[in-house]
């Protein structure tokens, strides 16, 4: 039993340093702020952790994980939508900085299914999967959302 406990220890700390920065890019992108992101990509670590021998696939787990968390931030985030929204530094790379300030825009939808597509490549149905919605919807929410860019950016 306890050779176990260390080979899903040393599995998890693998699979943590081999993701880690792909699934906090995702989060920044989801979240805007590294601060939460780090937060919500441990979250999803630390969750996955009692139920790690039952996951097949821990990168689509804590991915979808990731997604789940930031889409329940963001229903916390609509109090604050009164706020005047700035150019905020994310990331310091300043085409991704650029990138959130229009992103941050879009209700969390239209964003979340934006940053699957264009940072993770998904197709229509991963999308679908992760945001528990019918294809015809990410579709939607991606035309919607790039359309509200580009009007903000004429």
């Amino acid at each position: 039993m306890g050779t176990e406990r260390v080979n899903a220890n040393t599995e998890i700390a693998e699979v943590f340093d081999r993701h880690r920065s792909s699934l906090l890019g995702l989060a920044i992108l989801l979240t805007g702020s590294r601060a939460v992101a780090e937060e919500v990509v441990q979250d999803a670590f630390a969750n996955a952790i009692p139920r790690w021998e039952n996951i097949e696939d821990p990168e689509h787990y804590l991915r979808r994980a990731i997604v789940n968390q930031t889409r329940t931030l963001g229903r916390r985030a609509t109090l604050f939508r009164a706020i005047p929204l700035r150019p905020e530094r994310v990331t310091g790379e300043p085409e991704l900085d650029e990138t959130w300030h229009h992103l941050r825009r879009l209700p969390q939808r239209q964003r979340t299914a934006i940053v699957l597509r264009i940072h993770l490549d998904l197709s229509d149905a991963e999308i679908a999967d992760r945001l528990e919605c019918p294809e015809a919807t990410v579709r939607s929410l991606i035309f919607r959302g790039l359309a509200r860019i580009r009007k903000d950016l004429s």
